[in-house]
């Protein structure tokens, strides 16, 4: 699947003065912050050395609950998930919420 011709086509529309309705510029942006999530558990799991399985059992859940977070298949991204994620993955989890109604998490590894 070719994700560029998607986001050539949004381009394209934004030039001929496109503009999204405002409850799909929020679910873009939950959408990317959930995928951001998903990278940096996936990061911190294989710095780790944890399997999804050895993961999901310091979480409580299932392998393939953990596979849906690491893909960024989990919206809402909430501030439960983001403590467990914390305390699983021994960091500390920064958020930034910015007037323009972006979002950014990171993790800090120096909280652990």
């Amino acid at each position: 699947m070719n994700h560029a011709r998607w986001k050539l086509a949004r381009e394209r529309q934004l030039a001929e003065g496109y503009t999204e309705p405002p409850e799909v510029a929020v679910e873009r942006e939950q959408i990317r912050l959930a995928m951001a999530l998903g990278q940096l558990v996936y990061d911190r799991r294989a710095e780790l050395g944890l399997s999804q399985d050895d993961l999901a059992r310091r979480l409580g859940t299932s392998a393939d609950e953990v596979d849906s977070i690491e893909v960024g298949g989990v919206l809402p991204v909430t501030s439960d998930l983001l403590a467990r994620l914390a305390a699983a993955l021994e960091v500390g989890v920064d958020v930034h919420l910015a007037p323009s109604g972006g979002a950014a998490v990171s993790f800090d590894r120096r909280a652990a």
